[in-house]
């Protein structure tokens, strides 16, 4: 079985116990606490990821930083991790789940690349375009890169839109080359 379908299992089942048990909205909150705790705490997301650390000193850990904190089915939830030896998988379950709530909820991400930053009205006009244009509520996530010279980068799942200045210079560069190529052949084949 695929590591994908593996994380899709786990955090299905998460979200069908939460739901079953009217807990939905509290999981959903520890999921993104726990996401963004594994991506800013380096130390906490080796206890996850580490084939040394044993099972038990696993599972102390994480009722001990957690069992009062949250909820109890997402304590459980990572112990049973822990137990069945996919706590390596900890990170890509919750961003599966995270992913199967936003599908749900008709929410997607769109990350923007642009060159230099945003004015809040101009932040709230693109949403509202995206959003327009998808037919669902975004989530966006802004990127400076002053490379793009001008211009923006939108990318919506795997769908990419460049409208950089970067871009449409290359374009226009292998444009020219191309046109001098093909001018070349013409004048040896005369």
């Amino acid at each position: 079985m695929s590591q994908r379908t593996v994380t899709r299992r786990y955090a299905a089942a998460l979200y069908e116990e939460a739901d079953a048990t009217g807990v939905l909205q509290a999981v959903d909150e520890d999921v993104l606490m726990l996401r963004e705790s594994l991506d800013a705490n380096r130390p906490l997301a080796r206890v996850f990821e580490s084939p040394v650390i044993p099972e038990d000193k696993k599972d102390t850990i994480v009722r001990e930083l957690l069992e009062t904190r949250v909820e109890p089915l997402t304590v459980r939830f990572l112990r049973l991790l822990i137990r069945k030896d996919r706590e390596t998988l900890t990170k890509e379950i919750l961003d599966q789940y995270q992913s199967l709530r936003d599908e749900q909820r008709g929410i997607v991400d769109a990350e923007v690349t642009v060159a230099r930053p945003l004015a809040d009205e101009d932040r709230a006009a693109l949403v509202k375009a995206l959003e327009e244009k998808t037919g669902n509520d975004i989530r966006l996530h802004l990127r400076e890169d002053p490379d793009l010279i001008g211009g923006i980068v939108i990318r919506i799942g795997d769908r990419v839109f460049d409208a950089s200045v970067r871009s449409q210079l290359s374009s226009l560069h292998d444009r020219l080359r191309d046109a001098t190529l093909s001018d070349d052949a013409l004048d040896a084949g005369a």
